[in-house]
């Protein structure tokens, strides 16, 4: 695809070159050609955008943007507004897949945009540029969090109803709780969704009361999950937004992608054993089951599911009981039958069976009348490597006859005194 570029922004970069940056005509006329040529460029592959990088196109974007962020600050308007727009695109291009690029100037370009712009069309664009920055790299992710990134955020989230601003915002509070960064053998992951869960899962559980439906219901849910990282947060999640959940599941059951965002939420506050009890209480086991049932052909919303059942089975013999009692073992023996070679679903599925029946073996005749003994000798056969220890486990609480092989052993050595 030919990408066009207007005169008006042609002539406006000419002009911001020989103004900011004393450039002769000449000059300046070179200079925009070449930006306008790395960003197309920069979008075919990562060849070109590290070659650009090398060039020094990171510092002439870098520097045009803040130059003409501060002509904004004191008289804005819709000419400034796209030249942003347009060399934030850039940089979001020119850094897809390295991130190493930015520095603290960098840092303080986006936090001073992010503290003085109103634009939301700039505001999106900066969140995607943060997202770029934050894939897969922890110290860009901790630069930008000790600029107090978080009260921004918060911010904004009161937006109203610009849908595209508040996907972004939900996009980038998701990037500060990951762990992907393998350079880093020790990040703050834990940290960020500690402070972030203090700071914004009230004004976040807020907004999923007023979003039940797709298109924000999904994000919300799954950010939410991201910063439920203490027993704390999982209270005040349930404290306040737990009958939201079960409108959430009412309004979207025949929606496969929200019923799976919702399982991982329950899932994460389960980790909250009074959370979980109180889930249990308000009625929420039958409701899995039958959603369980109703998206069995879909293998990810499956695996969801099936992990949310073991979560609210996990040392609890009354909850086993009543999954028990709402049809929970021919839901889980169908799944598995269905995806056979799914490694979600058959270790989510195993991990559902094992909680069921490991303080309740009364279940047992019921998982072996309906065949799971065959099924689950054989993902012990495909998923050996994997997670076979998970199966093995499954298949001695079902008290089925399987050794388990010994994985230290001792060599007779009479230890002197």
């Amino acid at each position: 695809m030919v990408r066009v570029i207007s005169q008006e922004t042609y002539d406006e970069v000419v002009q911001e070159n020989m103004q900011e940056f004393d450039m002769s005509a000449e000059e300046a006329i070179q200079d925009a050609i070449n930006q306008f040529e790395a960003q197309a460029e920069c979008n075919k592959d990562i060849a070109r955008r590290v070659k650009a990088g090398k060039e020094g196109a990171y510092t002439l974007l870098l520097e045009l943007l803040q130059a003409r962020h501060k002509v904004t600050m004191e008289t804005a308007n819709e000419k400034d507004a796209t030249f942003i727009i347009n060399v934030l695109n850039t940089l979001i291009a020119l850094m897809d897949v390295q991130p190493d690029l930015l520095d603290q100037k960098g840092v303080d370009v986006i936090k001073s945009i992010l503290d003085n712009t109103e634009d939301e069309n700039i505001l999106i664009a900066t969140l995607k540029w943060i997202s770029t920055c934050c894939i897969k790299h922890e110290i860009n992710r901790q630069r930008l969090f000790a600029k107090n990134i978080a009260s921004n955020l918060k911010s904004l989230l009161q937006v109203g109803n610009n849908v595209k601003l508040l996907s972004e915002v939900l996009s980038v509070i998701r990037k500060f709780p990951l762990d992907d960064d393998i350079r880093v053998e020790f990040g703050k992951a834990h940290d960020h969704a500690r402070e972030l869960g203090f700071q914004l899962l009230e004004p976040l559980t807020n907004l999923l009361k007023e979003h039940t439906k797709p298109p924000l219901v999904s994000e919300l849910m799954s950010t939410i999950a991201s910063l439920l990282v203490r027993h704390e947060l999982c209270a005040t999640v349930a404290e306040s937004g737990a009958d939201v959940l079960f409108s959430v599941l009412a309004d979207n059951s025949e929606n496969a992608a929200v019923v799976q965002q919702a399982s991982k939420l329950i899932t994460a506050l389960a980790g909250n054993d009074d959370v979980k009890r109180q889930l249990v209480k308000s009625g929420i086991v039958p409701i899995i089951v039958l959603l369980l049932t109703r998206h069995a052909s879909n293998a990810s919303t499956t695996a969801s599911t099936l992990k949310c059942m073991a979560a609210l089975t996990l040392r609890e013999p009354p909850h086993s009981r009543l999954f028990y009692d709402c049809g929970a073992p021919e839901a889980i023996v169908d799944c598995l039958k269905r995806h056979p070679e799914n490694e979600a679903v058959q270790k989510n599925g195993c991990w559902a069976i094992r909680n069921m029946v490991a303080r309740c073996r009364d279940m047992n005749p019921k998982f072996k009348e309906l065949g799971v003994e065959p099924i689950l000798f054989a993902a012990y056969e495909r998923f050996l490597k994997d997670f076979g220890f998970d199966v093995k486990s499954a298949l001695r609480d079902l008290e089925c006859d399987v050794k388990f092989d010994e994985q230290w052993t001792g060599k007779g050595v009479e230890l002197k005194q």
